[in-house]
């Protein structure tokens, strides 16, 4: 299952023009409800069930948590294991979004087809990187197969370069400035293609460009400190750090590649270097898997402290983290505070991006909006309501 909850999002205009926005979220937080006196083993059974979107993050910023909790020491060559299963999943959501939101912004039809075939992989990664396919468990042992995961990254990659990139990923991959990129996009018919083209034609590259920030990495303890003075429901629901609202999301992660690093120095942190950095990610993953284990994977940063573990993970859409408490071996209070959280706050950097955008009329300010949103992405469902500012009247996705 997944957590229901709809992420609703109200933009007011003046004949297309933004005057503001309002997001509200019925996201419930339900991780206190459903693990509250929960030992840390039944933890891990249970938050594998409770998210289906980014459940491999959410199994391993769990697993995370709960070792640290715990006291126990660090496992290298798992937890590299456990990264490649994390980025796995970063590739195959990304690509669910690509080839399921993609086509409709720009009036094509999914590629289902595709989206059934990334549905395998997982199941078959961990099968060959852990016994009995367990990674999350606290006693989960290697077993690697390196024959077959050798294998299941080739044809992962040529399903991507096939679906995605049009048999291009390979040149994708060297793109290192915007001459480059507009040369690529003339030569290929793939759905990227046509949605950036779609952006140049429109003049929409810097659509939702505005001031707030990446994400800067967080110090375990200094978090966990922040963490403790505040009031952990409003934290989870409203993230911040140090007064100030951040993003987290493809663009933190690849705002240091020279392609995006050029982008935003024209079109800031707009549509076009939003779309372009969910694209280098998705080229990216293969070349990773392909390393395996020896690569140093991602860190994830843990904090313990007297029975409380923090771990932060970088999901799919962004940051993630789990805050636990054990007393006496079970649960007395767990947190999660998700990239949604971040991105879709009520001053966030959706929020903000909505009220600089500015169009013909209502129709185009509402495709404005969509690809806004769709280039951070959400995890749940979302509701987007225009409202004249003048009239009142209302219009509703």
């Amino acid at each position: 299952m997944t957590p229901d909850g709809t992420v609703h999002i109200e933009l007011y205009h003046r004949a297309g023009q933004a005057s503001g926005a309002r997001i509200t979220s019925t996201r419930p937080d339900i991780a206190p409800l459903v693990l509250l006196g929960k030992t840390p083993e039944q933890i891990l059974d249970i938050v594998p069930l409770l998210f289906t979107l980014c459940g491999n993050a959410q199994a391993c910023t769990a697993l995370l948590a709960c070792r640290a909790a715990l006291g126990m020491t660090a496992e290298p060559e798992s937890d590299a294991a456990r990264d490649l299963l994390v980025q796995l999943e970063t590739l195959r959501e990304h690509a669910w979004r690509i080839l399921l939101d993609w086509p409709g912004l720009i009036g094509l039809p999914p590629d289902k087809k595709a989206l059934a075939a990334l549905l395998k992989f997982d199941a078959l990664f961990k099968r060959h990187l852990f016994r009995h396919g367990e990674a999350y468990k606290l006693d989960s042992c290697l077993d690697i197969d390196a024959v077959q995961l050798t294998q299941l990254t080739a044809e992962l990659e040529a399903l991507i370069d096939a679906a995605i990139f049009n048999g291009q990923l390979a040149d994708f991959r060297t793109l290192a400035c915007e001459t480059q990129l507009r040369d690529w996009l003339h030569q290929n018919e793939a759905l990227p293609a046509n949605l950036l083209n779609d952006l140049y034609n429109r003049n929409w590259t810097a659509v939702g460009q505005n001031n707030v920030d990446c994400l800067p990495e967080l110090e375990a303890d200094a978090l966990n400190r922040q963490m403790q003075q505040e009031d952990l429901a409003a934290f989870c629901r409203a993230p911040h750090w140090q007064g100030r609202c951040f993003e987290t999301t493809p663009l933190t992660r690849q705002r240091s590649h020279p392609l995006i690093a050029g982008l935003q120095r024209r079109y800031g942190n707009g549509l076009m270097v939003r779309f372009v950095a969910r694209l280098l990610e998705v080229a990216a993953i293969p070349l990773r898997l392909s390393r395996g284990i020896e690569q140093k994977p991602d860190p994830a940063i843990v904090s313990s402290t007297g029975g409380i573990g923090l771990a932060q993970l970088q999901a799919a859409r962004g940051l993630l983290i789990h805050r636990l408490e054990l007393r006496h071996g079970r649960v007395y209070d767990y947190r999660i505070a998700a990239p949604t959280e971040w991105n879709f706050h009520p001053e966030g950097v959706v929020a903000q991006g909505l009220k600089h955008l500015k169009a013909e009329g209502p129709n185009d300010l509402r495709r404005q909006a969509e690809l806004l949103i769709n280039s951070v992405d959400p995890c749940v469902l979302y509701n987007l309501k225009l409202t004249d500012s003048d009239n009142k009247a209302e219009a509703h996705a």
